[in-house]
């Protein structure tokens, strides 16, 4: 399969893109400063935000100043709801183009192995070795007793199993683990998204995940009150069915974007598609307002949902107005860089940023003082260095692997 032909921004027009049949997506400029955002916003929100009440009173202008902060980046954690509208936006539209390839499945799930799985093989390998021959001396930094505490909850991380509410963690190994929840998402979604688009016509496939999107907030609403597990994210939270609203609506803008007329409906309808943004984004500044908290009964109830409409009108807007605030925003370098290696830094950030807080402000641990604040952006700067030089020396060339085998 050759590569697409990526136009520059400039020569793109809201004409021309309603008239154009889009060839299989290559390396979109917006869609990796999309994927910066997500994780940037994640970053900053486990580095930065410390669950402030929200009847606190602050001591000093510097300290009300940077609740002020927190209140801003309160929804950092949504970045992830982002990642999934462009893993349903992305991953569908693969599975789209290539749905009569005779090599469909092959081909899919072996770039899909080399983007994915050596350097997560490895990230639980690292852990493995740190505790079997340093344990006492690393592990016994960290506030709390070391968990998992058995050795197969931490090799059940090999089979992307770890959302199903049977692992709670402590210690260095909820820096290292906790966040790979949604990695066991987005991997029990390509075990099924396949199949779907395989054997489902597009018309009945997007009935389908209509009714995913609305099927979503009810099974989350059950599940929130009907099963509690030892973890230590709610499991409304992190089971992929749970979370599956915002992987149909990117699947759907997926289908959606692969047809001429919703492409035309987009480049002459502006206003009305910047009156949704606008809208849903007002929606998004009342939830990050009255009810930040991802295990709020308001955002498992609908939030989420919403939340991921917002990313999607987002991305719509990034892809049909190629020459709007928020194409031109999503390409800024910065951006596309942290884009590029957002994975490597997803898996990582929350141990780099334990890890130094151990070995320079053991005493400050989780206080949010602005010693701590200080090592938390040396964090990030590290954390930043080897994600880049993982993707040149290992990632980049894994992918280039992966990319041999051809629909």
């Amino acid at each position: 399969m050759t590569a697409p032909t990526v136009l520059e921004p400039a020569a793109i027009t809201p004409s021309a893109i309603a008239a154009a049949k889009p060839a299989p997506l290559g390396r979109i400029p917006e869609l990796d400063g999309l994927r910066g955002a997500a994780i940037f916003f994640v970053i900053v929100w486990h580095y930065f935000y410390f669950f402030p009440a929200k009847d606190h009173q602050s001591q000093g202008v510097l300290r009300s100043l940077y609740i002020s902060l927190e209140k801003c980046i309160a929804l950092g954690w949504t970045g992830v709801d982002l990642f999934f509208v462009l893993s349903g936006f992305l991953i569908g539209g693969i599975l789209l183009d290539a749905k009569g390839s005779p090599s469909y499945f092959k081909t899919f799930y072996a770039r899909r192995f080399f983007r994915i799985i050596p350097i997560y093989f490895l990230w639980i390998s690292c852990y493995v070795a740190l505790r079997a021959l340093s344990g006492p001396v690393v592990l016994g930094g960290a506030a709390g007793p070391e968990g998992p505490s058995s050795w197969g909850r931490i090799f059940a991380h090999f089979f992307f199993v770890q959302n199903l509410g049977f692992i709670a963690y402590s210690g260095v190994a909820a820096a290292w683990f906790v966040s790979t929840w949604s990695l066991a998402v987005e991997e029990q979604f390509y075990l099924i998204a396949p199949l779907a688009v395989r054997y489902i016509s597009r018309r009945r496939l997007m009935g389908l995940l209509m009714a995913v999107v609305l099927f979503a907030p009810g099974f989350r609403m059950y599940i929130h009150y009907h099963f509690h597990a030892a973890t230590n994210l709610e499991p409304a939270y992190i089971l992929m069915p749970c979370r599956a609203d915002a992987l149909a609506l990117g699947m759907l803008a997926a289908l959606g974007w692969r047809n001429p007329a919703f492409r035309r409906w987009l480049s002459e309808h502006t206003g009305a598609v910047y009156s949704l943004f606008a809208l849903l984004l007002a929606g998004v500044l009342l939830l990050s307002r009255y009810s930040p908290d991802q295990h709020d009964l308001t955002m498992v109830s609908f939030g989420y949902t919403w939340i991921a409409l917002f990313y999607l009108s987002a991305l719509l807007l990034a892809l049909s107005r190629p020459t709007g605030p928020v194409a031109s925003l999503t390409r800024m370098g910065w951006l596309r860089e942290l884009g590029t290696v957002s994975y490597c830094m997803y898996l990582i950030h929350q141990t780099v940023n334990l890890l130094l807080q151990i070995l320079f402000e053991p005493s400050a641990l989780g206080t949010g003082n602005w010693k701590s604040l200080a090592t938390s952006v040396s964090a990030g700067l590290v954390t930043y260095g080897l994600a880049r030089l993982s993707w040149t020396y290992f990632e980049g060339p894994l992918q280039r692997r992966g990319h041999a085998f051809k629909y």
